[in-house]
């Protein structure tokens, strides 16, 4: 086997450094937990769930938007937090702009209740609720 204990970190390319950090730390209500300046870019950690961190990057020069499609071949797709009342959070971030793209609905044959949206950065969330 590799060795490979957990996840460590997932790391977003910063588009809109603001509403970023608002949508991350006031409306998804991750802590943040540390900042480093590594001169040419600045990482800003949250801690999510679990013990594994979002590494928010920003950098200090000129780069260029992402072109992909959410569908594109070949191109990472979402990450997805598991939920207690999905239904009241599409609510809420819809309400804070943030509309869902994939409305919540029940995928029976997973036995879950879901739906993605994308962050300010363009990044496709995915927020589902089990069911008992």
């Amino acid at each position: 086997m590799t060795g490979i204990r957990s996840v460590d970190h997932i790391t977003i390319i910063v588009k809109d450094l603001e509403k970023t950090l608002d949508f991350y730390g006031n409306i998804l209500g991750f802590q943040l937990i540390q900042t480093v300046d590594l001169e040419d870019h600045i990482l800003r950690y949250f801690q999510l769930p679990g013990g594994v961190k979002l590494e928010l990057n920003e950098y200090l020069y000129p780069t260029r938007d992402s072109v992909s499609e959410l569908k594109d071949r070949g191109t990472y797709r979402h990450m997805a937090f598991e939920v207690s009342d999905i239904k009241s959070l599409e609510k809420e971030l819809t309400d804070a702009g943030y509309p869902f793209h994939i409305p919540v609905a029940l995928t029976k044959e997973l036995n879950v209740i879901g739906g993605l949206m994308l962050d300010p950065n363009g990044v496709e969330i995915e927020f589902l609720q089990y069911l008992n």
